[in-house]
């Protein structure tokens, strides 16, 4: 189905469509141009803290800021991009998240870059409410799973591909270089959402009162905060991978790039068998991804001295990280809508898990001196995350009975 037809397809007639649409992969691409900004810091972090110059943790903040941005600016953004068409919105966004990675890229010190990751995580925060409700609302519900999964697999997709070549980049020619490679990433998203994303009516823009009552709702703060707790117990440890993989398992430098390679491929292969099951099982694949990631952190606490361990690690980080993401979003739509709000409250909460875990995993490193000790607090965020789940483990039951 092409842009143009889709630009003509209303609610009422959404459910004629049986095949994911071409500006629905539009829309992933432009997340993975996002996703690559967002994780790369971890596979420059030994150039970025000798060339600014930065400790390893204060590097490890660039994570942080940039997902505390999302955090803080997201949700108010989104309320006021409800006045304008989404595609007017996305455009918007793509344009501010192109300048803050060339301020980036030019940055002379520390404190100029932090400002680039200020408007990088700013505009990738909105978004992905804006991507995931135009996605969610293009595609009738018994497919909506496998329309998230696309978009959440420019997520993944930026990080097999995007994440590595930005390493190796960044390693091979400067960390400056790899922050203009996914400048350009963003420019042919912006050109390819121009092209092919359809300016679909909005509707009437719903008044602020009414957008946050939508958030009034126990069971959508409970999904949402299994969201954050799962994602922080991932990112713990994944904002620490280049020195967890050189000064603990004794990799060399060279082959951070290629294990981030390999740790994308797991994350493909996970958000493709969960993109498959969150139509129907999005709290049973969340339920045996917070299992995962807690034995995950396990399996680094008691082995990240042996290379073969922590490969084995990265692989199930991988495979039941942030491929979670599409049953944490069906799960959410089902309590709480498809609107702007309710999908950038859920990415905002998401980024916050990713902050506490970049930001407190580095001031546990300060506090100890070994990176070692950021499996602890994965252990605890992924605990958390589970003990969040028992309440709702009689409609996986459900789920599975069916």
């Amino acid at each position: 189905m092409s842009s143009t037809e889709l630009a003509g397809t209303q609610t009422d007639n959404v459910d004629g469509i049986t095949r994911v649409p071409l500006p629905v992969y539009v829309l992933a691409f432009t997340i993975l141009a996002f996703t690559t900004s967002e994780f790369m810091v971890s596979g420059l972090m030994n150039d970025l803290a000798r060339d600014l110059p930065a400790s390893i943790p204060s590097v490890g903040y660039l994570i942080a800021i940039y997902a505390l941005s999302m955090v803080i600016v997201a949700p108010p953004a989104s309320i006021f991009l409800t006045r304008f068409r989404p595609k007017s919105a996305l455009l918007a966004i793509s344009i501010v998240f192109i300048i803050g990675e060339l301020i980036a890229a030019a940055a002379p010190n520390y404190a100029v870059i932090v400002i680039g990751r200020i408007l990088t995580g700013a505009a990738a925060g909105t978004a992905y409410g804006v991507t995931l409700s135009i996605a969610a609302q293009a595609v009738p519900e018994k497919i909506r799973g496998r329309a998230i999964g696309i978009v959440m697999g420019g997520n993944t997709i930026g990080t097999v591909i995007g994440l590595p070549v930005a390493s190796f980049l960044g390693n091979a020619f400067g960390w400056r270089l790899a922050f203009t490679f996914v400048a350009v990433l963003a420019a042919i998203a912006l050109v390819a959402s121009f092209v092919l994303v359809p300016a679909v009516d909005a509707g009437p823009r719903p008044k602020i009162l009414t957008q946050l009552s939508e958030l009034k709702n126990g069971s959508l703060w409970l999904a949402y905060a299994t969201s954050g707790l799962l994602i922080g117990g991932v990112f713990s440890i994944f904002s620490y991978f280049s020195p967890i993989l050189t000064e603990r398992a004794g990799f060399d430098q060279s082959w951070v790039p290629i294990i981030l390679a390999a740790y994308g491929v797991a994350c493909v292969i996970g958000i493709t068998v969960v993109s498959r099951l969150s139509d129907d099982f999005p709290l049973s694949v969340a339920c045996v991804g917070a299992v995962v990631i807690f034995l995950s952190g396990l399996l680094f606490l008691l082995g990240d001295s042996n290379s073969a361990a922590v490969l084995v690690g990265v692989a199930a980080l991988g495979f039941a990280g942030v491929s979670l993401n599409p049953a944490f979003a069906v799960r959410v739509m089902r309590v709480g809508g498809t609107s702007f709000v309710v999908n950038t409250v859920h990415t905002s909460i998401i980024c916050f898990g990713i902050f506490l875990g970049a930001s407190l995993g580095g001031v546990i490193i300060d506090l100890s001196g070994s990176v070692h000790s950021v499996y602890y607090l994965s252990l605890a965020f992924a605990s958390v995350g589970i003990v969040a789940l028992l309440p709702k483990l009689g409609t996986a039951r459900a789920e599975l009975s069916k």
